[in-house]
């Protein structure tokens, strides 16, 4: 193995890179009102002043490269600072031609527990965001350059809302047996907008994938395996050994039948660009909503939130 670096320089939220020709100011104000309303799930609330998270990475032999997400004080939810190391990461991925496979994983007892809001608005409001740093590959792969390279991810605890959605946008996935899975943003006031609604339902099928994003129910990892999520189920602990061993089989094959297969079977979804393209303004548009100001409301009045279409 060779040293581990970090990657957490702060710049650019899952949400905002798709703001091409929005207001900076209006998308902050759009999530400034909405912040309590997209709270994330979880043991507790992300502490206030928990410090910026970052992203390490690490290369290992036979042209693996682990990712790894450093925030487990906050359940690992999603600040500027992760957002731009995990796509310089995917980044480096690319166009390193010694590496050929990535695998990302989550330290701490959960992968992520989704967005950091205030951290993300914040982000916005000090003219961070957006980035238009050239080496840069969306996580999210909702938009162009997209991630070239195969990419294995590991989860354990909670994998909720955004993290769900990290984990959908992998291309071989395991978890361990104490993974939760959540994608509830539509009890929260919210609206996917990491890619779920299309990825969720290609992956599950779309009665299993309305199932759960409309009910915002929980599911465990053998539900996950049961609906294609999941290829591998271990033991807590084992998940990151297990992708990379998997992560290493690739890495074995010929990087360039490796990479055209990738490449075909991508083609062959190339439809699902349109769709992610167009999840940003209907996020913005449920973001402004009367529901995601009742979900705010109910929230710091500790009830639950009477929504009413509006």
């Amino acid at each position: 193995m060779t040293k581990a670096s970090d990657m957490s320089r702060p710049v650019i939220g899952r949400r905002a890179v798709l703001a091409m020709g929005a207001s900076g100011a209006a998308l902050a104000a759009a999530f400034a009102d909405a912040v309590p309303a997209l709270a994330q799930a979880g043991r507790a609330p992300a502490p206030a002043a928990a410090p910026a998270g970052r992203v390490v990475v690490e290369r290992l032999d036979g042209g693996v490269l682990t990712i790894g997400i450093d925030r487990a004080e906050a359940q690992n939810r999603f600040d500027p600072a992760i957002i731009i190391g995990l796509g310089k990461a995917y980044h480096q991925l690319d166009h390193d031609e010694a590496l050929r496979v990535g695998v990302l994983y989550g330290k701490g007892a959960d992968f992520s527990l989704g967005l950091d809001v205030p951290a993300y608005v914040a982000g916005l409001a000090s003219g961070q965001l957006p980035v238009k740093d050239p080496d840069f590959v969306h996580p999210f792969g909702l938009v162009e350059p997209y991630r070239a390279k195969p990419l294995v991810v590991a989860v354990q605890g909670g994998t909720k809302l955004g993290g769900h959605e990290l984990f959908l946008a992998a291309d071989l996935r395991v978890a361990a047996s104490d993974a939760v899975f959540s994608q509830a943003e539509v009890s929260r006031g919210a609206f996917p907008g990491g890619g779920a609604t299309v990825r969720f339902v290609r992956d599950a099928g779309w009665a299993n994938a309305m199932r759960y994003m409309l009910t915002g129910d929980e599911w465990g990892a053998e539900e996950a395996r049961r609906m294609g999520l999941v290829q591998e189920i271990v033991a807590p602990g084992q998940q990151l050994e297990r992708a990379v061993a998997l992560a290493k089989k690739i890495a074995a094959g010929a990087p360039l039948g490796v990479r055209a297969t990738r490449a075909s079977a991508h083609q062959a979804l190339s439809s699902e660009d349109a769709a992610l393209a167009a999840i940003l303004p209907e996020f913005r548009r449920i973001l402004q909503s009367e529901d995601a100001k009742e979900a705010r409301r109910a929230r710091e009045e500790g009830r639950v939130p009477v929504f009413r279409g509006l």
